[in-house]
């Protein structure tokens, strides 16, 4: 049997009212429009430590690259310091084998390049690097080498070498006894019991050796491969520009250029001058008035960086930049990375 309902039961069963059916939601409403607001603040602010992040870690990559390259421009083994040196490859002066001159940089104009791009093998005049940018040419050796251990005589086209070695036929090297240096290209290989026999013959390869003379006797030297590469500014895969770095050993292809770093929007290069041979720095030039390339002990080097993605600050930048205010166009994050390097082959 049911138990009748009484006025106390049915009026605490009663529902909300409509004014705090308004009150509850308007106090919805705050706490909504509360956390979307930090949401969105908490987005905007992990979007502009990601991009700050991914720049700094961008352009860090890109200076360790070029500081590495630039502290070892000019490495010759022992002998990089002193003696004499001496290329007995054919077209020596071209941009790809000119090892008599380690370090040449390009300045551009606003129609022009000071001193002009280099042509021919290894030339630069194709890359299609972006007006405005500068460009810096860095030869030395390269790669772990050898031991030379017997060479018939200086007009041979043998050397005796040790073994294991990252030699190959078509390599350029350089071999040095620490009071002379000669570089040559590899024509062939002989193997012999204990090592290798390096040729180094004229009438083969590309460029080919010019003399089959190396100058010297360099038994007892170390051997090693040489290297020739150029950094500078173009547009990457992104659509942005990007640092590449180009083999000038080898042809413009799919594989030569790579790009290097995306985000770098532009790089100035200035060096340091040595007039009076104490090496140290007197003066920081430009490429188009550095006048001999052998007083060049430091390069001091400007990267302008930009974030990833767009619409990261609430207005455009105006940043300074190459003596310049530049408005940045977009809303992108700009950064400007400044570092000095010395030439170690140059330097006291």
């Amino acid at each position: 049997m049911k138990t009748p309902m009484t006025p106390t039961q049915a009026k605490s069963q009663a529902g909300f009212s409509l004014v705090e059916l308004m009150v509850a939601i308007t106090i919805g409403f705050i706490v909504v429009g509360a956390v979307g607001y930090l949401y969105i603040g908490s987005r905007g602010a992990f979007r502009t430590a990601d991009n700050m992040s991914r720049m700094q870690e961008t352009a860090r990559y890109a200076m360790d690259t070029l500081t590495r390259d630039i502290r070892m421009a000019g490495y010759r083994g022992c002998a990089s310091g002193s003696g004499t040196f001496n290329n007995t490859l054919n077209n020596s002066s071209l941009n790809a084998y000119n090892f008599g001159q380690p370090l040449a940089g390009y300045d551009a104009q606003s129609a022009s390049w000071s001193p002009a791009l280099p042509t021919g093998t290894g030339g630069l005049d194709t890359l299609n690097i972006l007006p405005g940018t500068d460009a810096v040419v860095l030869r030395s050796t390269a790669g772990m080498g050898a031991y030379v251990t017997q060479q018939p005589g200086n007009t041979s086209a043998d050397l005796k070498v040790t073994t294991p070695n990252d030699l190959a036929i078509g390599d350029i090297a350089m071999v040095t006894d620490c009071t002379n240096a000669t570089v040559f290209q590899i024509t062939n290989f002989n193997s012999t019991g204990g090592g290798q026999n390096v040729v180094h013959n004229t009438g083969t390869g590309t460029p080919g050796n010019a003399t089959q003379d190396l100058g010297h006797n360099f038994v007892n030297g170390e051997i090693a491969k040489m290297q020739s590469k150029t950094y500078f500014i173009r547009t990457g895969a992104s659509g942005r520009p990007a640092l590449w770095v180009y083999d000038n050993f080898l042809a413009t292809s799919a594989s030569n250029p790579v790009e290097l770093a995306d985000g770098v929007q532009n790089m100035q290069i200035q060096y340091g001058i040595d007039t009076n041979s104490d090496g140290a720095v007197d003066s920081y030039v430009t490429a188009g008035a550095v006048a001999n390339w052998d007083r060049v002990v430091a390069v001091r080097i400007s990267l302008l960086m930009a974030s990833p993605d767009n619409n990261i600050v609430t207005s455009q930048q105006t940043y300074n930049y190459n003596n310049a205010a530049v408005p940045a166009g977009d809303r992108r994050m700009y950064q400007v990375l400044t570092t000095t390097i010395g030439v170690r082959n140059r330097l006291p």
